[in-house]
């Protein structure tokens, strides 16, 4: 079967403005969260300046939503490293809450008035996020946007991948966009009863997979990746996929088995040797946390030789729908930079030079992704055997 590989790769989050950025906030290990004005809880914020003043000016033009101006942030990134300017691509982007922002001004503004602006309609639908990302790139193929809950950028892509592997496009640009700090957002979180408290002054706002957890923590950012069919030994890292969904009765529809997460894994992995390491949904919660632990540990074994678990979120916060491209971006570069990152509260030391490593991403309705990274230049040498997957 045809490889698909990442032809680039960029980011915005709390934990920088791109990925040389992130990478050295993943590094120095120190908080980037700040307390919320109104609740006094912690956020994970993006400070306006660090949006390119291009995509400022862009999107003040068109009114455009907070979460669109993350995702053409972003996305320039990944187009540059790949070196598509001016050429057309399919565009794919995953948003669980949408133009939040948008809509709740247009809300209140019916609220007050009983009357909105005539823009109010195409510039809160979900479809305004792909189309904005189109219209600043000048695509004429597929521009499309889906909402699977936090998953939602995992799942754009498996369908960038479905769209390669059928021949129905050659070059398909995927991610994830989230600017969910707005007050209904937050005040929905707190309704969870998961939301963290602000802690102590220094202290990570956000620990996944800590013990005890520290609850969840809201932030706002924006991934993307550039696609294309590689070759067998390209220098590309080649993304493998596996995903599936259960009925539980949590309220996440996760059980406490994990067991949508344990078919998407061995799904994403597939014919390969297990992964150095698991980025881990782990969005900080005790049942969340729990069930992902217990999957993990049903696949790969809870032995001293099992992969490395981390998450990165408490640099970022859980984004939403663009939490799982965040991660595989940081798997990237862990994979680039041969160095892998541990969870900066304790843990086992990781390995050095890693070639594979495991991306998870879970949502409401019990469904869950999973996506493999494999170093690039390696042909054959890390599969259980020769077979294709």
């Amino acid at each position: 079967m045809t490889d698909i590989g990442i032809i680039g790769a960029g980011s915005i989050s709390a934990a920088g403005a791109d990925r040389a950025s992130a990478w050295q906030t993943y590094l120095s290990q120190q908080p980037t969260h700040r307390l919320d004005r109104t609740t006094g809880l912690p956020v994970y914020a993006i400070p306006a300046k660090a949006i390119a003043p291009a995509v400022t000016a862009f999107g003040g033009r068109r009114g455009m939503d907070r979460a669109s101006l993350l995702a053409v942030h972003a996305a320039r990134e990944a187009v540059t490293e790949a070196g598509w300017e001016g050429r057309d691509f399919s565009i794919l982007v995953g948003c669980s809450r949408g133009p939040t922002a948008s809509w709740e001004t247009g809300y209140q503004q019916f609220d007050r008035e009983q009357m909105v602006a005539p823009r109010t309609s195409p510039s809160t639908t979900l479809g305004s996020v792909g189309f904005a990302l189109a219209d600043y790139f000048r695509i004429t193929q597929l521009s499309s946007s889906l909402s699977v809950t936090c998953s939602s950028g995992l799942h754009a892509l498996l369908h960038g991948i479905a769209l390669l592997r059928a021949g129905m496009a050659d070059r398909v640009l995927v991610g994830g966009t989230e600017a969910p700090l707005t007050g209904f957002t937050i005040a929905q979180m707190r309704a969870l009863r998961v939301y963290a408290s602000a802690g102590r002054p220094g202290q990570l706002a956000c620990r996944p997979l800590a013990d005890p957890p520290s609850g969840m923590v809201l932030g706002e950012g924006a991934a993307f990746l550039a696609l294309e069919r590689i070759s067998p030994g390209s220098s590309r890292t080649a993304v493998h996929v596996g995903f599936s969904r259960e009925g539980g009765a949590s309220s996440t529809g996760i059980s406490s088995e994990g067991l949508a997460l344990q078919h998407s894994m061995r799904a994403a992995i597939g014919g390969f040797l297990p992964p150095d390491a698991v980025i881990a949904h782990a969005p900080g919660t005790p049942q969340g946390d729990a069930a992902e632990r217990n999957g993990i540990d049903a696949v790969f074994g809870s032995a001293p030789d099992s992969p490395l678990l981390t998450s990165l979120k408490w640099a970022t916060g859980h984004t939403f729908g663009a939490s799982g491209p965040l991660a595989v971006v940081a798997g990237l570069d862990m994979l680039n930079h041969g160095q892998l990152l541990a969870l900066p509260y304790g843990g086992p030391s990781p390995p050095d030079a890693p070639s594979n490593i495991l991306i998870n991403a879970t949502g409401f309705g019990g469904n869950a992704v999973s996506v493999l990274l494999r170093r690039g230049g390696i042909d054959g040498d890390n599969r259980k055997d020769q077979s294709a997957v």
